[in-house]
């Protein structure tokens, strides 16, 4: 049985990944500072650890993990100077120690989460993994040092790695786009749109994601390699409250950064993965309806008012 350590494992993507992977077969193991999207999950108390991945050097008593996944970051987009700090300690410094922990625990294999972020301003083009990086936010910036990072530590200590470029994920447990519309329609808010609504966004349901990265840990063919992972398709804003089937809605300020169009060229993970997308949107909405009902009517919202100071604060 493989063993896989993965971090950030009790937030959005770490848990239903690591449902995935148990049912793959694989033995589990998270590390998480419940700081950001904590969830239930049921797994025995030793395999999971309460700690801050800076501090990932005191796990001890693990041996013989085949890969580390690594999704632990702070991840939103809207933040003030004063919060860089804590980016950069989370994003870069938190990275280096858990390659750092690769290296002496001779784990054989990191993969990495980055994002499309790292992309920038796409000029409304389909991109494929070549397309040059120029993020324009401090998030992005981080996962594009990330990614650096991860390629330079391969070279020195002989550790295979795969970087995985996440376009919008979204599902069960999430509190991104797709989620909070569903949120507000189920309590009786105003849906909120930032801008006009015409951005258009590639949207990948976790389970495809999922797959994909069990894909990445049983092929050898993803060693030291970068893959987009998105739908290959993209649809507007406003297209996405249609399909949620609700008429409340409000626009707000457009973010300064927010680019009009991001969508996944996603030929190379079709290719040498053997994956693709199976999930179209209207199922996927439907499926996240379903499963995450009970949370989503009770998910504390953001109000209207915070919304708009958050973004003034943010484009000035």
């Amino acid at each position: 049985m493989k063993k896989v350590l993965i971090t950030g494992g009790c937030g959005f993507i770490g848990s239903n990944l690591s449902d995935y992977l148990r049912r793959k077969g694989f033995k589990v193991y998270l590390i998480d500072n419940f700081s950001n999207n904590k969830t239930d999950i049921p797994i025995k108390k030793s395999l999971l650890y309460k700690k801050d991945i800076n501090k990932i050097n005191q796990i001890k008593n693990l041996k013989n993990i085949s890969a580390i996944i690594h999704l632990a970051a702070s991840a939103d987009i809207l933040i003030s100077k004063k919060n860089e700090n804590k980016y950069y300690k989370d994003n870069i410094s938190g990275l280096q120690e858990v390659l750092r922990f690769c290296s002496e625990k001779n784990v054989k294999k990191v993969v990495f989460a980055s994002s499309a972020s790292v992309y920038g301003d796409t000029k409304n083009k389909k991109v494929n993994e070549n397309f040059s990086l120029k993020p324009n936010h401090y998030y992005g910036y981080t996962k594009l040092i990330g990614e650096k990072m991860v390629e330079t530590y391969s070279k020195i200590n002989n550790i295979n790695y795969t970087i995985l470029r996440f376009f919008n994920i979204y599902g069960p447990k999430s509190n991104a786009v797709v989620s909070t519309f569903l949120a507000q329609k189920l309590q009786n808010k105003i849906i909120t749109i930032f801008g006009n609504g015409e951005q258009r966004r590639d949207f990948l349901h976790v389970d495809d994601l999922c797959g994909a990265i069990w894909k990445v840990l049983v092929n050898k063919k993803s060693n030291k390699k970068t893959y987009n992972l998105g739908s290959g398709k993209s649809i507007s804003i406003n297209e996405l409250v249609k399909k949620i089937s609700y008429s409340k809605t409000k626009n707000l300020m457009k973010r300064n950064d927010d680019i009009e169009i991001s969508i996944a060229q996603i030929s190379k993970a079709k290719k040498e993965l053997n994956w693709k997308p199976k999930i179209e949107i209207e199922k996927g909405i439907k499926k996240t309806l379903t499963l995450d009902f009970k949370r989503l009517k009770k998910v504390k919202l953001i109000s209207l008012k915070e919304q708009t100071n958050l973004i003034k604060k943010f484009n000035t």
